[in-house]
């Protein structure tokens, strides 16, 4: 409990970053290509987060970056693949 609030100044710039991408696929509910545009752009933030967390604590290496890489494709394609379907 005490390493979370250590690093809550880590982890709300996260939040922000969701909450922001869900104020704006809410906001642009009416165009799919923004809603696409905003998707990508979270993304985009979640693994650059991700880079500049784990620099910071100083254990950034090629399978962390990977793995955000993954997460953050892996959450475009099911987003895209949704608003393709409505």
């Amino acid at each position: 409990m005490k390493k979370i609030g250590k690093d809550i100044q880590h982890y709300l710039p996260l939040v922000g970053i969701f909450l922001a991408g869900i104020l704006g696929f809410i906001v642009f509910s009416y165009d799919r290509a923004f809603q696409m545009a905003v998707t990508v752009a979270v993304a985009t933030a979640y693994v650059s987060w991700g880079l500049v967390h784990h620099f910071l604590h100083k254990d950034l290496h090629l399978s962390v970056f990977i793995e955000y890489l993954l997460i953050a494709t892996l959450g475009v394609v099911i987003v895209f693949s949704l608003i393709s379907r409505i």
